[in-house]
């Protein structure tokens, strides 16, 4: 027979509860695969599955979803600080200091509105983070575009899915129960960071304030069991029940995509990316951060050239380059490490493009421009002041660029039932966004159109639909700047 233990929910916050789900199957070994069936229909369905075409889905691709990311994958190496309450906090500031998005951590998975930690705990809860959860939080963010109003409604993900978007079923170096403990904490820890933003008005989209909130909340967690004959317990499977916090109110809501009112902003994910973080993570951590780093910064800024220090600093933090600074066998060993994780994004289909009047063909790796294993004197110096270009790999540009199209295609319909007007050429556009200051980037933020978009637009190389005539017009001739 099938006997379900379910342990009591707590009285105190009963819509926020971690409860576990106890299978055990009893009897002899002729009555286990019927159970087994048994277990499979007390579970809880899950959501649709991401990536259908095998390739990509779409995410959520907003600021905060981008600085989560990087506190679950570069951790201590952020600059953290103190908030009024001495909590230890994450800042950063939009616009130009005209807004701001705090994060914080918390050991409470349980209670909405958890407290977060200062000193010594906050810090042992931001060194455990591990990169890995920074997948989840991305499969997450892919999970919440699925649905229509994601502050309201929860998905449902078990470990099976998880282990197929993070390449996990194709290792062998890991048995069953150590995959699915390892699950089970990475899908937690994006889970321990609280936020609270203040998001400034841009053009005709008004300003808002989200109280500080959980990023996401773990509302469940099912464990299912099975037992032998003498009443041993295994686990064979786990049930996440999610939901997004209400930064998604704002920042991933279609309907108010039309008034300006809110933002729906999204990205194209990768599961080869996925799996190459999984993959290269432990040997290249560096690698790897940049690849998270990269996925976002892509998004905005295909155009500009991205300093070396910068993304050494993602990479390595800025205390391992200050120190190199002091120590030439460190800043060697350091400067080793980026010429091999540059080799592994080329080899994983990023492209990098290296500016020859900073980046000379003497400090570029060795399988790129540098033809011996000695550096000039000083080269440390000089890399650090080199400037690159890191495109993403051909798979993630185009499905990027079938994205804005695909946008741009449903508005155009809508714009059929309504009276045409004199079109804004893209030249235009470009005369009255250097009018006011602006780069496309800053022009992006402002309407919530992609840089991509707006850079093929000012081209005269895509049709203005109308909502974005109206976007672009608000913004460039009665706001912004």
């Amino acid at each position: 027979m099938v006997r379900k233990l379910k342990p009591g929910r707590n009285p105190h916050n009963q819509s926020v509860t971690i409860a576990q789900t106890y299978t055990l199957f009893d009897g002899q070994i002729t009555q286990t695969k019927s159970s087994n069936k048994q277990d499979l229909k007390d579970k809880p369905q899950t959501s649709p599955d991401l990536f259908t075409d095998k390739t990509t889905t779409h995410m959520a691709s907003a600021f905060p979803i981008w600085e989560a990311s990087n506190i679950l994958a570069q951790r201590k190496d952020l600059p953290w600080g103190k908030d009024s309450n001495g909590k230890l906090c994450y800042a950063k500031d939009v616009e130009n200091g005209k807004g701001s998005v705090y994060f914080w951590v918390t050991e409470d998975l349980e209670h909405e509105y958890p407290a977060t930690l200062a000193g010594a705990a906050a810090l042992a809860v931001i060194d455990a983070f591990d990169i890995r959860a920074a997948c989840m939080h991305l499969i997450y963010a892919a999970h919440a575009t699925q649905l229509s109003r994601p502050w309201e409604q929860e998905f449902v993900i078990n470990d099976r899915q998880i282990e197929d978007y993070l390449g996990l079923k194709k290792r062998t170096d890991k048995n069953r129960q150590q995959k699915l403990s390892l699950i089970k904490e990475i899908a937690q820890q994006p889970c321990q960071i609280t936020t609270f933003i203040s998001w400034p008005a841009q053009g005709k989209a008004r300003g808002f304030t989200i109280s500080e909130t959980r990023l996401w909340h773990m509302l469940e967690i099912q464990h299912h069991y099975n037992s032998d004959l003498l009443g041993n317990k295994e686990l064979i499977g786990l049930t996440f029940r999610v939901k997004a916090g209400y930064w998604a109110r704002y920042f991933l809501n279609e309907e108010g995509r039309a008034d300006i009112s809110t933002y729906c902003q999204t990205g194209i994910l990768s599961k080869v990316l996925l799996e190459d973080v999984m993959r290269v993570w432990q040997q290249r951590e560096g690698a790897a951060r940049l690849m998270i780093w990269l996925l976002f910064k892509t998004k905005v800024d295909i155009k500009h050239p991205l300093s070396v220090r910068t993304l050494m600093e993602i990479a390595y933090g800025s205390q391992k380059i200050e120190a190199a600074k002091l120590d030439n066998r460190l800043r060697s060993k350091l400067a080793n490490t980026w010429d091999e994780d540059l080799l592994i994004l080329h080899e994983r289909g990023w492209h990098l493009h290296f500016h020859i009047e900073t980046y000379s063909p003497e400090i570029q790796p060795l399988a790129f421009g540098r033809s011996n294993h000695s550096r000039p004197r000083s080269f440390f110096e000089q890399l650090l002041s080199a400037h690159m270009w890191i495109s993403p790999p051909d798979l993630l540009s185009q499905k990027a660029i079938a994205q804005d199209e695909n946008v741009e295609s449903k508005v155009q319909q809508t714009a059929l039932l309504v009276t045409t007007q004199q079109a804004i050429t893209g030249v235009e556009i470009r005369a009255l966004r250097n009018k006011k200051g602006l780069t496309q980037r800053q022009l992006a933020s402002l309407t919530g159109l992609s840089q991509s978009l707006i850079q093929l637009i000012e081209k005269n190389q895509r049709t203005i639909t109308r909502e974005n005539q109206e976007i672009l017009e608000r913004t460039l001739r009665d706001g912004g700047g």
